[in-house]
C-alpha cells in the first residue's frame, strides 16, 4: 500500500510539473533568413535577455516552465545584425504561459497563437490592423465622420476588453498599450481593478493620469511663462486677463509635426473670424530649433501669440499639462479661468467658438 501511495505522489508531481511547461516554436519560410531568436523581458531600463536559440533548418523552439503567465518579447535577428537590443530587430510581444504557442506570419505581421493569452493578443492585433486599414480608406474617401465613429466603436471594444481581462496579464498589457486613449479617470479606475501585485507597475501611468485630471474641463488653467520670438516673456495668465479676451485657446504644436501643421488652416480661419469677438490663441511650440519655429509662424500666417522655451519635447508646459502627443489644445474661459474644452480639432474648433461667441 505504501509503495502504491509513493507512486501516486510521483505521478502527481510529474503532472504538476508538466502543467507548467511552455513551448514557443516557429518554423518555415518567415524564419529562413534568421540566424537566431532571442526571448527578452522589458523593464524601465530596456530589454534583458531571458534565452536565445539558434534558427536551424528554418525553425526554432523555446522550452521551459513557468508558474504564472507573464509578458516577454521575441526578437528575431537576421545574420547582418550583430546586436540584439529589441530595437534594431523585429520584436513581437508574447505571453509565456503553459501550453504550446506558435509564431507565424500573417499578412506581413508576426503573431503568436495557441495559448489563451496569446490568442487574445493575436485577436486584438488583427482587429487593430483592420481598424487602421479601414480608417485610412475612410480618410482617403473624405468620410471623416465615419472614420471617427469607427475608431470610437473600437475604443469602446478596447475598454470592455480591459475590464473583462482585468484579472489576467492580457488586460494589464492592453491597458498599458492603450491607456493614452482613455480619459484620466478611466485609467485610474482600470488600474484599481488590476490584481494588487500588478498595480505598482502602473504607478507612473497612474501619476500621469492624476496630473492629467488637473487639466480636465472644469479645472483652473495652469499658468505658463515662456518667451516670444523677440525674447519677451508672455504669461498665459496675462493673456487670459487681457481686457476684451473672452476665450483663450492654449495650443501645443511644433513645426516638425505634420498633424499640427494640418490644423493651422482651421486655426487661421477661426482666428480671423472670432478674434474681434474675444477669441485669442496662446501658441506653445515644442520646437528645439528657433529658426524652424519662427519661420513656420511667419510662413503660415500664425499671427496670434506664440511662445516657446525652445527645448523641444522637454518643454516645461508639456510636463505641466501632461501632453503626450501633439497637436493638443485647451480652451480657457477668461471670465472664470477654467478649462471648458480640450483637443478641439478641425471644424470642431470653429463650431465650439461659434457656439460660444456668435
Amino acid at each position: 500500500m505504501k509503495k502504491i501511495f509513493i507512486i501516486l505522489l510521483s505521478a502527481a508531481a510529474a503532472a504538476g510539473c508538466s502543467s507548467n511547461r511552455f513551448t514557443i516554436e516557429g518554423s518555415g519560410e518567415p524564419f529562413a533568413d534568421m540566424s537566431y531568436v532571442t526571448l527578452k523581458a522589458q523593464n524601465e531600463l530596456g530589454y534583458t535577455t531571458i534565452d536565445s536559440v539558434a534558427v536551424i533548418d528554418s525553425g526554432f523552439e523555446f522550452k521551459g516552465t513557468t508558474e504564472q503567465p507573464h509578458l516577454a518579447y521575441i526578437a528575431m535577428v537576421t545574420p547582418d545584425i550583430d546586436e540584439v537590443d529589441g530595437i534594431k530587430t523585429a520584436t513581437i510581444p508574447v505571453f509565456i504561459e503553459p501550453g504550446e504557442a506558435t509564431v507565424s506570419k500573417r499578412d506581413d505581421m508576426f503573431e503568436v497563437t495557441g495559448t489563451p493569452m496569446n490568442d487574445k493578443l493575436a485577436a486584438f492585433n488583427n482587429r487593430l490592423n483592420e481598424v487602421m486599414i479601414e480608417s485610412s480608406d475612410l480618410v482617403r474617401e473624405g468620410r471623416q465622420a465615419e472614420m471617427e465613429a469607427l475608431q470610437e466603436k473600437f475604443l469602446v471594444e478596447v475598454k470592455r476588453s480591459v475590464d473583462d481581462n482585468a484579472a489576467n496579464p492580457f488586460g494589464a498589457w492592453l491597458l498599458r498599450y492603450m491607456h493614452r486613449s482613455f480619459s484620466p479617470q478611466e485609467v485610474i479606475d482600470a488600474i484599481a481593478k488590476l490584481p494588487a501585485e500588478v498595480q505598482p507597475e502602473f504607478d507612473r501611468i497612474r501619476e500621469q493620469a492624476e496630473a492629467k485630471l488637473r487639466t480636465e474641463p472644469g479645472q483652473p488653467y495652469i499658468d505658463i511663462t515662456q518667451k516670444d520670438a523677440d525674447g519677451k516673456e508672455v504669461t498665459l495668465g496675462s493673456v487670459i486677463q487681457t481686457e476684451g479676451n473672452k476665450y483663450v485657446l492654449v495650443d501645443f504644436w511644433a513645426s516638425w509635426c505634420s498633424p499640427c501643421m494640418g490644423e493651422v488652416p482651421f486655426l487661421v480661419d477661426t482666428y480671423a473670424k472670432y478674434h474681434g469677438k474675444g477669441f485669442e490663441i496662446y501658441g506653445v511650440s515644442f520646437d528645439s530649433d528657433r529658426t524652424a519655429w519662427t519661420n513656420a509662424v511667419k510662413d503660415n500666417a500664425m499671427t496670434w501669440i506664440q511662445v516657446s522655451d525652445v527645448k523641444g519635447w522637454d518643454n516645461q508646459a508639456r510636463h505641466d499639462y501632461v501632453v503626450n502627443s501633439i497637436p493638443a489644445n485647451y480652451l480657457v474661459d477668461c471670465s472664470t479661468g477654467k478649462i471648458v474644452a480640450t483637443n478641439l480639432r478641425g471644424e470642431a474648433l470653429q463650431r465650439k467658438i461659434a457656439e460660444l461667441l456668435d
